[in-house]
């Protein structure tokens, strides 16, 4: 597994924020990576007692499910941005969005 030198973050259509953090071959019959992406933040209410503020907050405060992602792309028939898009994730510029820490 090779970590990604780069800061590439994609969000998906349920308003998680996720971070390309490694990549690496997967042993198939065809040439395969598979991608590692990483909760940075998710858009939930940012404060319980009050439900009309909402916002992005951190990825401590999802449930481990939401917390890694995984993806394989073909890189023979598709490219990392194809499939990005496919599977509903769109790159973003993460200085563009306000994270909050807690709820």
């Amino acid at each position: 597994m090779e970590n990604i030198n780069a800061n590439i973050h994609v969000i998906n259509d349920e308003k998680f924020i996720y971070k390309i953090e490694s990549v690496r071959q997967i042993d198939s019959s065809e040439y395969a990576l598979s991608y590692t992406l990483e909760l940075v933040a998710g858009w939930d209410y940012i404060n319980p007692d009050n439900n009309d503020v909402q916002g992005f907050v951190s990825a401590k405060n999802f449930i481990d499910a939401v917390q890694i992602d995984f993806m394989s792309v073909y890189p023979l028939s598709e490219s990392l941005g194809e499939r990005l898009k496919e599977e509903g994730y769109k790159v973003i510029d993460i200085s563009n969005y306000n994270i909050k820490e807690v709820k």
